[in-house]
């Protein structure tokens, strides 16, 4: 369903750019002949056409004429912007960045489309025919939709310093914590966002999943930013967004049936990988804890075989006999319902 939505918008971006080009035009089009040119309802050209003025696109019926115009060629400055930088803004707001996992989606689109109608004509057309054949498939994501708004406000805090109070239901400590913050990044990981700030009650720096954060409030204070802050030595080796404090040697072998799929992708910045005779891979790896690493190995199954450590080789054994007697459980209660 969601790569079938994509492929709508991509078509619907595609036609507002053909319309964009026919209305600056200087020819006359009517919505009947918008609508047969274009391929599409009425109804469809007037929603069309809505968009077009949600994104600030000047345009008018001319009712002496009956027909639609831009109002002005020139609204925006023109653009010296290659063909192929041109593309690479299209496909990044409207394939690589998607509704599902940034909160921006929309104005990201809104402001591209205002860029893409001041483009040369060839190079729109070429941009919008090009487009309709490209396509990102994204990874399930918590719904940024969701948190736009509280989106925003971090944003704002992070951009004028301002120190704030959050309420965030903590899953770790099952309850709700009522903490003052000084933000520090806007992360997304993964699957969702997250908030990087410096916890006064902890004094340090910690990892808040947004869509935990309940409610957040402006202490009506700024503090001095950490401008030696950094991500790469704050998430250190950690194997995604969670360090342990221990770093252990991580050493796989994973079997010829996948071995190909594990290499092509660079799973941790300190991984070295060696293909082997026999088609199986090598893998090593320094890992600041196990808690992320295990999950990823067990979904290998029987494709892996953990070298090293043995606390990693426990870990998944473990893991592993928890979905047996899952299993078991639901079997045996199949059979007594039977």
């Amino acid at each position: 369903m969601k790569q079938e939505e994509n492929q709508f918008s991509v078509s619907r971006m595609t036609r507002l750019l053909r319309m964009i080009s026919m209305l600056r035009s200087g020819s006359q089009f009517h919505p009947e002949k918008l609508a047969k040119d274009l391929g599409v309802s009425r109804r469809t050209v007037f929603r069309d056409l809505n968009l077009l003025a949600a994104a600030g696109i000047p345009y008018r019926f001319a009712h002496e004429e009956g027909c639609y115009r831009l109002e002005d060629r020139k609204f925006l400055p023109p653009l010296h912007i290659s063909l192929d930088e041109a593309l690479a803004l299209m496909v990044a707001t409207h394939t690589l960045i998607s509704a599902e996992n940034h909160p921006l989606h929309d104005a990201a689109v809104e402001a591209s489309l205002k860029i893409e109608s001041s483009l040369p004509d060839h190079v729109a057309q070429h941009c919008g025919s090009a487009l309709q054949y490209l396509a990102a498939i994204h990874e399930p994501t918590s719904p940024a939709d969701a948190v736009s708004d509280l989106f925003q406000r971090l944003q704002f805090a992070l951009a004028r310093h301002k120190r704030l109070i959050i309420r965030y239901d903590s899953v770790f400590e099952g309850k709700e914590l009522r903490l003052v913050v000084d933000p520090v990044r806007l992360v997304f990981i993964t699957r969702g966002w997250y908030l990087i700030a410096k916890s006064h009650k902890h004094d340090t720096y910690r990892t808040f999943k947004i869509d935990r954060i309940n409610d957040v409030e402006d202490t009506g204070d700024r503090y001095e930013p950490d401008t030696e802050f950094s991500l790469d030595e704050y998430f250190g080796k950690a194997w995604r967004m969670i360090p342990e404090g221990k770093v252990y040697d991580v050493r796989l072998r994973f079997m010829p049936f996948v071995a190909t799929s594990v290499e092509e992708v660079q799973w941790h910045a300190t991984q070295e990988t060696q293909l082997q005779k026999d088609g199986s891979l090598l893998f090593h790896a320094s890992v600041d804890g196990l808690q992320e690493i295990a999950p990823w190995v067990l979904s290998y199954g029987e494709h892996v075989q953990i070298l090293n450590p043995p606390e990693l080789r426990e870990r998944v054994v473990e893991k592993a006999r928890g979905i047996l007697a899952q299993a078991d459980a639901v079997e045996a209660l199949t059979e007594a319902q039977s």
